[in-house]
């Protein structure tokens, strides 16, 4: 199937370019001939060509006899994509995806051979190249109704990423080889489907898991309601094809509301509630039967937003709990959460939070996000240890509005879980 996505692609742009051909010599004739290559180059320039790159240098020390050596990462992400324009509804998108190494890349990235380096804490950027996005589009649509359908390497996202997401702070992003159904319906309703056939994970395709074959499904229903109320009715049935991957394959069905609510354009209310079951599916040799709770309450000021949360990934044992193997990581940039614990008979993960993001107002484009986090288990309220993320980023506005620096910081005080942690970024990004 993997093959059939990666061959349509280029057979697709081929059968848009020759159409576009087709196009260009139905219109009235021009004074002067010109030749078929000059024609499609023409057609080519009125596309779109996109790129961005972020150099990052990261830190991360974990306390702990298994960690004895500090990670390093220098690392620079690259990516260029052109989307061809669109004919008769049809258009193809590509985009190349390189990170590279620029100075120290002592991590580790379980399961990849060749970067796998015993005693380093996990930092996820693997070095390579990759195509990270190859797809063909149809688009057709009138004012009450839209469609649109995707095949081939794609990035896709559902809702705020807890359970699918692209992982977008990683230098190597996840994407899938997956053909997409998008409708956009009347009253302000849409629908999406995905068939997913094989996940490129953020370990890279070096990695033993790191493309891992399956027959997965997804959907998700949306309603919304205008600076009120946004509705998600979502299902995703994971079936792994690697025996060693088994246990992952779930089937989870869940309902997300969101706001903000405005009261007028300065003051809003902020708020999320959402819950969602897992049970075992396909060929998963264990009984799970796990659930997700999310509630989020807030204040929203202009561009500033103050919340508290919880989070709730259900667990009863080992082999019973949440898991949401297509997510980037949630609760605390440590990723020292990114899958669900436990601990002796400890299991789940409860992670309430208070957060707050918004411009700060003594630099134009300077922005802060912080949050402490408070974590124990779901199953018997075990308390796992304490976290502190802080970030700041400037859109450098005075000299080029598609240039941003920035830095994150991430401190865990451990408590029954894991050792104390520290993990800390600069980086620097042009996206045009």
């Amino acid at each position: 199937m993997t093959k059939f996505f990666l061959a349509a692609v280029p057979l697709f742009c081929m059968g848009v370019l020759t159409i576009a051909a087709q196009e260009v010599g139905a219109v009235s004739p021009a004074p002067k001939a010109t030749s078929a290559p000059a024609e499609v180059w023409s057609f080519l320039q009125k596309g779109k060509l996109s790129a961005s790159t972020r150099y990052r240098l990261e830190f991360f020390d974990r306390d702990e006899l298994a960690y004895p050596h500090t990670a390093i990462a220098s690392t620079l992400r690259l990516a260029v994509g052109y989307e061809t324009p669109t004919v008769l509804g049809f258009s193809a998108f590509a985009e190349y995806e390189g990170v590279f190494g620029l100075g120290p890349t002592d991590y580790n990235i379980p399961n990849d051979p060749q970067q796998h380096h015993p005693g380093y804490p996990n930092i996820l950027d693997p070095i390579g190249n990759q195509l990270n996005q190859g797809w063909g589009r149809w688009k057709w649509g009138d004012t009450n109704f839209q469609a649109a359908f995707t095949v081939g390497r794609q990035e896709i996202v559902l809702n705020d990423g807890r359970f699918v997401s692209i992982s977008p702070w990683r230098q190597n992003h996840q994407s899938f080889d997956a053909a997409r159904m998008d409708l956009a319906l009347p009253y302000n309703f849409g629908l999406s489907y995905a068939y997913l056939d094989r996940v490129h994970r953020v370990v890279g395709d070096d990695a033993t898991d790191g493309e891992p074959r399956m027959k997965s499904h997804m959907f998700d229903l949306r309603g919304k309601l205008q600076d009120r109320l946004n509705v998600s009715a979502y299902g995703l049935l994971l079936d792994y094809d690697m025996p060693s991957l088994y246990n992952l394959s779930t089937e989870t069905f869940g309902i997300r509301c969101t706001g903000p609510w405005k009261i007028n354009p300065d003051w809003g209310v902020h708020y999320a509630a959402e819950f969602a079951n897992q049970q075992d599916y396909a060929q998963n040799p264990n009984s799970v039967n796990a659930n997700y709770w999310l509630g989020e309450l807030g204040a929203v000021y202009k561009a500033h937003t103050v919340k508290a949360g919880v989070a709730w990934l259900g667990g009863s044992s080992v082999t019973d709990k949440l898991s949401t193997p297509l997510a980037h990581p949630f609760n605390g940039w440590t990723e020292l959460f990114s899958s669900n614990p436990s601990v002796g008979n400890s299991h789940g993960l409860r992670a309430t939070y208070i957060s707050a993001t918004g411009p700060a107002s003594f630099l134009k484009g300077l922005t802060y996000a912080g949050t402490l986090y408070d974590y124990y288990a779901a199953n018997d309220g075990v308390h796992y240890g304490s976290e502190l993320d802080f970030a700041l980023a400037w859109k450098v506005t005075p000299v080029w509005d598609k240039w941003e620096i920035g830095t994150r910081f991430a401190y865990y005080w451990a408590d029954n879980l894991y050792g104390n942690a520290v993990r800390a970024s600069v980086y620097t990004t042009v996206s045009f």
